[in-house]
């Protein structure tokens, strides 16, 4: 039934619904001539009703549930052999229906130098803010110096707020910062292009509700835009009667054993699934290095050595200190309760700890004495970000003491990874390789991180309150040397979840690269790709806010070339 007349009705077809693919659904949506399919592995976020609820993201963004695509990493060779699971949300809405909610853009300097890999000035922070602040502003802050309004819109689309989790850790934290403030400035705004300091997280949660792509974007989008899910796109190819490279067809089934169909857009296709799926789809359609294809018997229709390479996410640390604060545990069943009474309490809120501190080393710090080159974008870039997670209780302890779990995260690592095929089922998941620490550098700002949360947690105002590390466990003499650290390091390392750059984006007319400055995939018409695969180097911060950001550029380029 799809394929009879459906292919004709149809301009656009946008495979996947998630942080990226809903936007642009959304935005093309705007011109009433553009009629949009949306396909989608997965079930719709209206069909999960905890999506809805910020503080059980735990209890849906994780491992083994059916709105995840249950994927696991390679073993990580400088890791002591490491495979992390590695969440990627099955559902409209995609990572941001499952993830922890935050919203930080990174550095100016991350967008300025995405201009310059790609030799396309659009991307540059002072071009691109505009389409940034179409994204949406914080709304529902009733706390004073939580952010700046001078760097967010009026009118946006999707709904951020800077919770205020009270909790005493907040107040002993910020009084902590006042003793160290060379090093952990103030930050009134992590968004405002410069993250160095400690601050509040900003969330994208509004009302108690979380505010995800299918919220935001494609719930309010126009009649004009069908969605198709619980649907695999197994393949992309040819269409009929063309050379061979114009791609605007889809091959897609709802089971594995099920039947194969097609349906071919009438202008052209954009591949939305994100920096796994994205290159997982052109290597099963024969779009990839040949000879990785041709290993698993799949004929080559464009060698693009580049497809799968260059995959990037930041490996974090978690440290845990030992503390008499009280946790933040607490009754789920009656904050549940006063959730769908009021839409307040603490499952209105993320399950993390609110505030949030990038560092910035001084050019004189350890890491670069070795004469390593600074692999941030540039001075207003931050190398570590420390993010407290929870106090939770310490099952040995005796004296009723409980752990701040605070991660130390390297956001802008050096190694590089793959994304490739396991076999050439495309129902079989994809090997992740994220490669960590295979660069020394990384692993050496790690250590230079943690000794700065060390020094943090030292602080005059932390005295009686924190009572040093339990993991790291310090040596017999209580000390934590570099060697214990380092030792921790490689063999705590975890991902950060925020992968980019498995088909990056390269100048116009570059042997390298999967997508032009157009978004249009090198070597074939009728295709483009928008999504955080496209992204040539990790921002530093968490990957949502980017994602949305290049994708409501990415929705212009696309709107202007059929305008």
């Amino acid at each position: 039934m799809l394929q009879a007349g459906f292919t004709e009705s149809f301009h656009l077809d946008t495979r996947g619904g998630g942080n990226a693919g809903s936007v642009v659904a959304a935005r093309l949506s705007e011109n009433q001539d553009f009629k949009i399919l949306v396909v989608e592995a997965g079930p719709s976020n209206e069909e999960i009703p905890v999506s809805q609820i910020p503080g059980l993201s735990h209890d849906i963004g994780v491992y083994g549930t059916r709105v995840d695509w249950n994927y696991t990493m390679t073993p990580q060779t400088h890791v002591n052999g490491r495979a992390d699971t590695y969440p990627r949300a099955m559902m409209l809405g995609g990572c941001t229906s499952h993830n922890e909610m935050m919203y930080t853009r990174g550095s100016r300097d991350d967008y300025d130098r995405w201009a310059s890999v790609t030799g396309d000035d659009n991307l540059a922070w002072d071009n691109i803010f505009h389409y940034i602040l179409k994204v949406g502003p914080p709304l529902s802050l009733s706390e004073v110096n939580h952010y700046d309004p001078a760097v967010h819109g009026v009118n946006g689309t999707l709904e951020t707020s800077a919770p205020y989790y009270l909790h005493p850790f907040n107040d002993v934290l910020f009084e902590a910062i006042k003793e160290q403030s060379d090093e952990f400035p103030y930050l009134v705004d992590m968004n405002g292009g410069r993250p160095i300091g400690m601050g509040w997280d900003h969330d994208t949660i509004s009302g108690g509700y979380r505010s995800s792509s299918a919220t935001a974007y494609l719930a309010p989008s126009g009649d004009n835009v069908h969605i198709l899910l619980n649907t695999r796109v197994t393949r992309i190819l040819p269409t009929t009667n063309s050379n061979g490279t114009d791609i605007r067809k889809i091959e897609f089934t709802t089971s594995p054993d099920g039947p194969r169909s097609t349906l071919t857009a009438k202008k052209e296709l954009i591949l939305s699934g994100g920096v796994t799926n994205t290159p997982q789809i052109l290597l099963n359609s024969g779009i990839g290095p040949s000879d990785e294809l041709e290993a698993l018997n799949i004929s080559t229709l464009i060698n693009n050595p580049s497809v799968g390479k260059n995959f990037s996410d930041q490996p974090a640390v978690p440290l845990g200190f030992t503390t008499n604060l009280p946790t933040d545990d607490f009754n789920v069943t009656e904050a549940l309760a006063q959730w769908h009474d009021s839409h307040t309490g603490r499952l209105a809120t993320s399950p993390h700890l609110s505030p949030l501190g990038w560092v910035r080393f001084p050019d004189s710090a350890n890491p670069f004495q070795d004469g390593s080159p600074d692999p941030t974008g540039g001075p207003d870039t931050p190398h570590v970000e420390i993010f407290f997670r929870n106090i939770t209780a310490l099952p040995s302890s005796t004296d009723g003491n409980a752990s701040i779990i605070a991660y130390v995260v390297n956001i802008n690592p050096v190694s590089r990874g793959s994304i490739t095929l396991a076999s050439s089922s495309p129902f079989d998941a994809p090997l992740i390789d994220p490669n960590f620490l295979a660069e020394p550098i990384d692993t050496a700002i790690i250590l230079e991180g943690i000794r700065s949360a060390l020094r943090l947690f030292s602080a005059q105002a932390f005295s009686g309150v924190v009572f040093g590390t339990n993991s790291p466990a310090p040596n017999a003499n209580g000390t934590l040397t570099d060697e214990v650290i380092v030792d921790f390091i490689q063999h705590n390392a975890t991902p950060f979840i925020h992968g980019v750059a498995s088909c990056s984006m390269g100048p116009h007319g570059a042997d390298w690269g999967v997508v032009d400055p157009e978004f249009k995939v090198r070597g074939v018409t009728g295709l483009r790709i928008v999504d955080a695969s496209v992204i040539p180097v990790v921002p530093s911060g968490h990957t949502q806010a980017s994602v949305y950001a290049i994708s409501e550029w990415g929705s212009e380029v696309i709107k202007r070339a059929w305008n």
